[in-house]
This record gives C-alpha cells, structure tokens and sequence, in this order.
C-alpha cells in the first residue's frame, strides 16, 4: 500500500496592470496624469500631462498607438533634456459642469 498522492497548491499569479499615475520630475510626488484628446491629423493624438501637485502641464503630440507609459517614457525623456516646453497653471483647475460657489448670478 502506497501513500495518498500530495496535492500541490496553485500559484496565483497577479497580473499587472498598466499605471495610470506617476512621479512627477519635477516635484517628485507621485501625481502626475496622463489624458488624451483626438488631434486633427489621423494617426496622432494630443497627450494632455498635468502634475496635480505642482501644477506642471505639458502637451505632447504622440502617435496613436502610443498608451500612457510610452507618453510618460517620452515626456521623461525630454523633459531631463530640456527639449519640452512647460506650463505652471495657476490656481484652481475648473472642469466641464463644475461653477465656484461665488460666481452665481
């Protein structure tokens, strides 16, 4: 009589996902996002990246294949050569639908 056969336990591998915030350059705070508009040239699209933190923002034109890590591999890139043209926003950001509650009329 031989012994009961040992059952071995899968290992459940997590799959990893694509990021959708990273670290600024600038500030160094994890804040930074990446949002993309259609551009009128077919085959490209307009990468919008804003640092929520030190209100950083830059626009890049990027083929349309590219995702969001290929956009901030590249602003990265040209951001420790000095090559990109930056923006500081001032303020609070107002997006579509939202009013400040001391401009109503």
């Amino acid at each position: 009589m031989g012994r009961r056969r040992k059952k071995y336990k899968r290992v459940i591998r997590r799959v990893r996902r694509i990021p959708t915030v990273f670290q600024c350059p600038h500030c160094g705070s994890r804040s930074l996002t990446i949002d993309f508009k259609k551009s009128e040239e077919s085959g490209k699209k307009l990468a919008v990246i804003r640092c929520g933190n030190c209100r950083l923002k830059t626009l890049l034109e990027v083929p349309e294949i590219y995702e969001t890590v290929d956009v901030y591999a590249k602003f990265l890139d040209a951001f420790t050569q000095g090559t990109i043209e930056i923006e500081f926003e001032e303020g609070v950001e107002e997006t579509e639908g939202e009013e400040l509650l001391g401009e109503e009329e």
